[in-house]
């Protein structure tokens, strides 16, 4: 015998919670773009730095800042959403705590190169000002 309660009530419940297994994909996404944004706001920001006097060893740094720190960071990143997304079962505060890593991820990867470099350009500009 068929239930008259099963669709109606089936309509109205809360929205299921998405699959899990796709939120290490969409960090690999996320990591990957934001990586691609940071190196280029780190050239950008680097190339306009020497144009306006910094010294050129600030290429230098900045290849090993994104190669020391900014890719393993990211690799990391998407490395333990890959695992964690096989792993765990889905619920609405994995998804928040999908967000705000995401959250993080995108605010590291568009103020750390402001950040460094303009302290560097302070540093050069404090050391030259001291030296003569």
């Amino acid at each position: 015998m068929a239930s008259t309660f099963g669709p109606r009530l089936l309509g109205r419940s809360a929205r299921a919670v998405p699959p899990a297994r796709s939120l290490g994909r969409r960090m690999t996404f996320h990591a990957a773009f934001a990586l691609l944004v940071f190196a280029a706001l780190q050239i950008w920001l680097v190339s306009s730095a020497i144009s306006a006097g910094a010294p050129t060893a600030l290429t230098f740094v900045a290849l090993t800042l994104l190669l020391a720190i900014a890719v393993p960071i990211a690799r990391i990143t998407e490395r333990r959403w890959y695992h964690l997304s096989r792993q765990a079962l889905a619920s609405w505060g994995l998804h928040a705590r999908f967000r705000r890593d995401v959250r993080r991820l995108w605010i590291a990867a568009l103020a750390l190169p402001f950040l460094w470099v303009s302290g560097a350009m302070a540093a050069t500009t404090g050391l030259s000002v001291i030296g003569g």
